[in-house]
């Protein structure tokens, strides 16, 4: 096998042409479900890629999704692909089938963004828009979140606000209204939009081609910018009953996020809860693995800055390329222990899977 630092991509492009050669040449079937409404930035198409092996009928099914925020992609990508390539997937248990989906979010990840081409968060999206919960702590500070300006009076008032904000209500309480998910401010943080995305809902109609014939389905998540360097810390967001079960099957180190102790704060609206809708109860544990970067203000900075730059600035000047610069390397460190440590955890949870369907 080639160095891990290998299978990394340069961009969405290289990423998409390399997933689909190893999940070729590895005997997947391969889908494209192409974005109907959007290219990447040098004119090529966008398309969420699925890989499917095992029995058509299989009972059991390990799923391994990446890109749900797009310039997440790079780690998840990479990890899949490297994943891939170490035949870390073959032999499998009997009755065992092994769904890859790559680049759940395609426009995100080919045009350096978090969010969707709506500026949707996908991990907020998928909720009953007709009864969107309201986020009044997000509310409060939206405004210096994304000031006028990106330099001079108007953000320094705004970090002043900030500062003084964490200073009387603590960073977490501040972290929890900021990453919460909202639904009144299209051009701010978090936004989980108005209607489900194109993006939730290929996932849904991925998992409903997909997995109605298993009985039991384990599903991870590939994410960044939280948490530890290097660390992927396994998170549980939908339920206690659901965190039980990813306990009794990788241990204590799964983490619930209502359980307070997780490097993530308590979020509805995300691919987990929609995936819950679509299989039913009991049927999926589902996990994501949040692999560490920066430590939390520094991602978050990088983050606002691209939000305003989208909804404020101007997306061809050097600054832009340099805030979409920044935001991706808070979210993807170019270093070769990090990608080994990202890979290595990955393989960690597949191990164990596949412990468990035997």
């Amino acid at each position: 096998m080639q160095r891990v630092d290998a299978f990394f991509p340069r961009d969405y492009a290289d990423a998409r042409a390399r997933f689909l050669a190893l999940t070729q040449a590895g005997g997947f079937l391969t889908t494209a479900h192409v974005h109907p409404a959007h290219r990447a930035p040098d004119g090529s198409g966008l398309a969420c890629d699925v890989a499917w092996r095992g029995p058509a009928a299989a009972s059991r099914l390990l799923i391994i999704s990446s890109g749900t925020h797009g310039v997440e992609g790079f780690c998840g990508s990479g990890a899949q692909a490297a994943l891939l390539a170490s035949g870390a997937l073959d032999g499998m248990p009997a009755d065992t089938a092994v769904l890859l989906v790559h680049a759940v979010n395609p426009y995100g990840f080919a045009h350096l963004r978090r969010t969707n081409e709506d500026n949707i968060d996908l991990n907020r999206n998928c909720i009953d828009h007709g009864r969107a919960p309201a986020n009044p702590g997000y509310d409060e500070i939206h405004g210096w979140l994304v000031p006028e300006s990106w330099d001079g009076p108007a953000r320094e008032t705004a970090d002043r606000e900030i500062a003084r904000y964490q200073q009387e209500r603590g960073m977490r309480a501040f972290q929890e209204a900021m990453t919460g998910g909202q639904y009144n401010h299209p051009d701010g943080l978090f936004y989980g939009g108005q209607a489900p995305a194109w993006s939730n809902l290929t996932w849904r109609r991925i998992l409903r081609e997909h997995c109605s014939r298993a009985r039991q389905v384990v599903a991870l998540d590939l994410h960044t910018g939280l948490g530890p360097w290097g660390v992927g810390e396994a998170l549980c967001v939908t339920s206690e009953d659901e965190h039980r079960r990813a306990v009794a099957m990788f241990g204590e180190q799964v983490k619930w996020t209502g359980g307070g102790g997780s490097v993530s704060a308590q979020i509805g609206g995300t691919l987990m809860h929609a995936a819950h809708e679509e299989l039913g109860p009991g049927k999926l544990t589902m996990i994501g693995l949040e692999y560490g970067t920066y430590p939390i203000p520094e991602t978050l900075d990088a983050l606002r800055a691209e939000t305003w730059l989208v909804a404020r600035g101007r997306t061809g000047s050097p600054e832009a390329a340099r805030i979409k610069q920044r935001l991706r390397d808070v979210f993807y460190v170019d270093d070769p222990a990090w990608k080994q440590a990202v890979v290595d955890r990955l393989m960690e949870f597949v191990t164990l899977t596949r412990e468990a369907f035997r």
